[in-house]
Order: structure tokens, then sequence, then C-alpha cells
């Protein structure tokens, strides 16, 4: 895969993308790295699962299934053959059937979506634990064209616990204030099926 290629799948940087061997920047990598510390159970579900990446931070002993919308990507995660126990699909959330999973993983991908807050009541239904990350209050046009909710805040997500990711990736459960050192936070949000 060229690197003309991998811009292409980034969608003018709509995801990170990432091959194996490649290094992950610190801020991908440290979201899922928490989210091997809040994995619960065996079966995984990702929704945005980009190129697979993830999957590396993560247990060896789990069974995951990434989903994503654009067929190119599932089919680079395929060819990445990252480990076992991994299958990628080309689906869009709004019409997938979802089965019952133990934990869904949804890394910056509700803030893509007109109704990405009715898509996280819906993954809530199908999983005992749900980690998602958004942009902390996202002024509109900060991240460009394919951010379609703005300004979401921790009033948005009630019932879920939080800690925030700054630019540089580091995790804090105190939000870092903004500056020119630090231009965004993300939300690392857990839910628990009670």
């Amino acid at each position: 895969m060229t690197q003309n290629n991998i811009k292409e799948l980034e969608n003018n940087f709509e995801r990170a993308v990432f091959l194996k061997g490649d290094p992950v920047y610190p801020r991908e990598a440290s979201r899922y790295i928490w989210a091997n510390e809040h994995l619960l159970g065996k079966n995984i579900l990702e929704i945005g699962c980009s190129s697979g990446y993830g999957i590396q931070f993560l247990p060896n002993d789990i069974h995951y299934v990434g989903v994503d919308y654009d067929l190119r990507i599932t089919q680079c995660a395929s060819m990445q053959g990252w480990r076992n126990n991994t299958l990628y699909v080309h689906a869009d959330i709004n019409t997938l059937k979802l089965q019952q999973h133990d934990t869904i993983i949804a890394f910056e991908v509700i803030e893509h979506l007109d109704n990405g807050l009715e898509i996280v009541k819906k993954l809530q239904q199908h999983c005992k634990r749900l980690l998602i990350t958004v942009p902390h209050n996202e002024p509109v046009g900060f991240w460009g064209e394919h951010h379609k909710l703005h300004g979401l805040t921790e009033k948005d997500f009630p019932d879920f616990h939080f800690e925030y990711i700054d630019e540089h990736g580091n995790i804090s459960s105190l939000l870092r204030a903004l500056d020119a050192s630090n231009r965004f936070n993300l939300m690392i949000c857990r839910w628990d099926n009670a």
C-alpha cells in the first residue's frame, strides 16, 4: 500500500489510518491502551475500526469484530493480518443489525453522525460496556466538514464516566485547559449496563 492510498483511506483526515508495523500517534495509542484496561468480557465490537490498528493494543484472547462504513478501509484492515479471531465488516451503523457484545468501542465516531446521540442509545442496548471518545465542546468547523455534531459535553452522555485526552495523548480525570500547547481535548467515556 502506498502513501497515496493511505491518504485516500484517511479521507481528508476523517480517520486515522495505520498499517501493520507503522508507529501509532500517541493520542490514538493512548485511547486503545485505556480501552484495554476497561474492556469487559471477550466479545468485542468496534464501530469505526479504520485499518484495524487498534487491535494491536487489545488482549490476544478476545473475539473482535471491526465495522466501518467504507469498504476500502475494511478490506485494508483484513489485508493487514493483525491476528486471528478478528473479522472486519463493511456496514453502516444505521442499518447494521447488532448482536449482543460484552464491550462496544466507538472512538471518534459519534460526532461524524447526524444521529450520533441516537446511535449511542442503540449501542447501549447491545452491550454490557460502551467505550467512546468524542471531541469535548468542539466548535463548529474546528475538525472540518466530517463532524456533524458540535459542542458535545458531559451533559450529552448521562450515566457515563469521563476522563479526558489532551492533544498529546495524555489521559487525565481532569479537563486540561485549552491554550497554544493544547488546542483540544477529547472526552473518553465509559458506560456500564448496571
